[in-house]
Parts: C-alpha cells; structure tokens; sequence
C-alpha cells in the first residue's frame, strides 16, 4: 500500500507505515507527564532519530492549544515563530491563487507535524487553518533552535532523518504518477479498509476536493472516476462508498507483472 495513500487517510501517526512499530517507550518527562503520547511523537520523521529524553528536551515546555474550527493560525508571509504537531482534529495547508482562489497543498491529521522546514526559512510560505478543532502544541522556534545549536550532533541526526524521509516520499510520489487515475483512486479505497476481499462500506474521510488535490488530479476528473468504478461494484454516495468486492478493488490496482 502506498505510504503516500496512508499518509492521507489511514495511519493516525500521519502513515510512516514503510517501517515496523516502535516498542512502547517509557518516559518519565515533561510530555508524558501531560497525556502527550511521546511514542507517536517519535513517529515523526523529524523526530524519528532521537532518544525520548532528547525529545522531551526539545518539547518539554510547548503548549498544548486547543482551537475551534475555522482558526486562522497563519498566513503566508507571517513571521515564522513556531511549527506545530497535530494531537487531535484537522488542520489544512493551503495558497491562495492570483485570482483570489484557494488551493489546498496538504491535510494535516494527528498525528502530524507541519511548518517545521518554515522555522529555518524565517517565513511561513503558505496559510494553516483548523478545519476540525484542534489540539495542538505549539514548538516555539526560538526555544527549539537554540536546543539544536547547543546539541549539533542531535541537529545533524535529525536533519539525516527528514533527507531519509523526503527520499521515501519523492519516490512515492513518482510511483504515484506513474499509476493512472483509476488505479489511484483504487489503491486510495483499499487503503481505507483492512478486508482483502468481500462487501464493504467506506466513508471517505475528507471532502472529495481535498482528495483529488491530493491524488494529483482534478475534482471532475474524481468524479468521473468514481462514476467509472461503478462497473467495478463500486458506488458512490456523498461521502459515502459502497464496494460490492474488495477483492476486485485488490485486483484492479494491482502492479502489472514484472513491475
């Protein structure tokens, strides 16, 4: 299953799921003294590398926010004081085009981080808004750099851990482009049930617009599809998704032979 795929839909780690579970980690720091699951934390590719005690280091003193739905958090060209990492709810990355039209770059879910590459630049280079009220903690940029800068050796290991993960997930996305758009839409259903076969019932979990932009096409070109699976046994209503046979969905996002 594409990581890609799991990434937007099903892994509530934010899908690193290329790789086995972590064991349980025990911690006696700040973070888990306050309910934060410091294990789903570590998931994270920026922080994947690192000791939890070297985490709660670096995050000990960030503040769980709690937002409601439609929080603006910031705005292309706001000074970049801070990333965040999503608890709980949804938050969405989005520009806005010249004619005043936004365009949505990513969905953000927990759990996830997002803004950590802007903490460098200075600059958020795009808006962040909640769109399902959100629990978030709030990693303050000044704060963070300078625990780098005191610890080198913990900078350069997770930098090497965001170069391993962009490689991942460029290559993911070549194989992304390289399927058609049914095969995409396949593959996106399957991620979203465990059956490898039989009838089932998928609710989509985001608006179609967001899926599309996200499976690299246009909302028309989704609903063709899904118009197009029907003779697949699957329909589609809203949100909802019917599939007569999983096994077919199996079948028809399969990798040809000797790819």
């Amino acid at each position: 299953m594409s990581c890609v795929l799991a990434r937007l839909c099903t892994d509530p780690g934010g899908a690193r799921g290329v790789e086995p579970a972590r064991p349980p980690v025990r911690c006696r720091g700040r973070l888990c003294r306050r309910g934060i699951d410091l294990p789903a934390i570590r998931s994270l590719p920026l922080f994947e590398s690192l000791e939890p005690a070297v985490i709660c280091r670096l995050l000990g003193n960030a503040p769980a926010e709690s937002h409601p739905r439609n929080s603006l958090l910031f705005q292309a060209g706001d000074q970049a004081d801070a990333f965040f990492i999503v608890l709980s709810g949804r938050v969405k990355l989005f520009a806005l085009t010249e004619g005043g039209r936004e365009s949505i770059v990513e969905t953000v879910e927990p759990v996830s981080s997002f803004a950590e590459a802007a903490i460098f630049a200075g600059v958020y280079p795009i808006a962040a808004e909640v769109v399902e009220r959100a629990e978030l903690l709030r990693v303050g940029a000044r704060g963070f750099l300078a625990g780098l800068r005191a610890n080198p050796a913990v900078a350069c290991r997770m930098l090497g851990s965001l170069l391993r993960w962009e490689r991942r997930l460029a290559g993911e996305m070549r194989r992304l482009r390289s399927r058609s758009p049914m095969e995409r839409v396949a593959e996106l259903l399957v991620s979203l049930t465990p059956q490898a076969s039989g009838e089932t019932v998928i609710v989509l979990p985001m608006k179609k617009l967001v899926i599309a932009s996200r499976l690299g096409m246009e909302p028309e070109s989704l609903s063709r599809v899904l118009g197009r699976l029907r003779e697949f046994g699957v329909h589609t209503q809203g949100r909802t998704v019917r599939v007569e046979d999983v096994a077919r969905l199996h079948a028809l996002c399969a990798p040809p032979p000797g790819a």
